[in-house]
């Protein structure tokens, strides 16, 4: 059987935002995708985004080239960023955060891994199938997740934005998990920060699918919708494609 062949596209908007915190990597050559969400604003979000964006796709390859297994190379790659970023924030003024979300894909052989830390979220759009592969790290989601909240509750908590796990974490766990699946042709793959997800459904991502054959086109669009639908926030998104 020969091997899936990988497209992969990307976008990212500033939205009403100041600036552009969020970055990306769709990177098919080098099989690895990347979203990632800078926190702290102005320059010391786009400063961690940036750094994810550097350090996370050579720091798997550098593990890879060790014959790490590539769940370990993920998450390696990620603490190896998140000590960099809380390097570089020791060097902020007092009191000012500096961090990023980052959902990372890798393809290795046959499999694809996909690990998130933050809320920016990862979709397999396989036929008529929509599975997010990623859990938010916000405090509303984890007390939703241990019953303490209602969905409906969960959306209206003033804590549904509030991360308690992301790159420039002082007590980022060893126990985060990366979640590993077997591509198929026709499968998409999505990576996209919350200024798109807070906007898009799962049947905009059903019907997406369908709807564009070209990546490229597709992330755009996915963009354009959450921008058009009131997402004020950067909106930023990564379609990688399976044939």
């Amino acid at each position: 059987m020969r091997p899936l062949q990988v497209r992969a596209g990307g976008h990212s908007a500033q939205g009403m935002r100041p600036n552009n915190e969020d970055r990306f990597v769709a990177d098919a050559s080098r099989d690895v995708f990347l979203v990632a969400d800078g926190m702290g604003g102005q320059d010391q979000g786009e400063k961690a985004s940036s750094m994810a964006a550097d350090i996370l796709p050579r720091a798997v390859q550098i593990r890879l080239d060790s014959h790490i297994d590539p769940s370990q190379a993920v998450m390696q790659a990620l603490w190896e960023a998140n000590r960099a970023i809380l390097e570089a924030s020791r060097h902020q003024a007092e009191g000012r955060r500096m961090g990023t979300t980052a959902v990372l894909a890798l393809r290795q052989d046959d499999r694809v891994y996909v690990a998130g830390l933050g809320d920016s979220r990862a979709y397999l759009i396989r036929g008529d199938s929509v599975e997010q592969l990623t859990i938010d790290h916000t405090i509303a989601d984890a007390l939703l997740r241990n019953g303490v909240l209602t969905p409906e509750q969960a959306q209206q908590s003033p804590y549904r934005h509030v991360l308690y796990k992301f790159l420039g974490c002082a007590d980022l766990s060893d126990s985060d998990e990366v979640r590993p699946f077997k591509p198929e042709s026709g499968d998409r793959l999505v990576l996209a920060s919350d200024g798109l997800t807070n906007f898009v459904t799962l049947d905009d991502l059903r019907q997406g699918a369908i709807r564009y054959g070209d990546p490229d086109a597709w992330a755009n669009e996915l963009v354009t919708l959450a921008l058009e639908r009131g997402s004020n926030d950067n909106v930023t998104c990564v379609v990688v494609d399976f044939a």
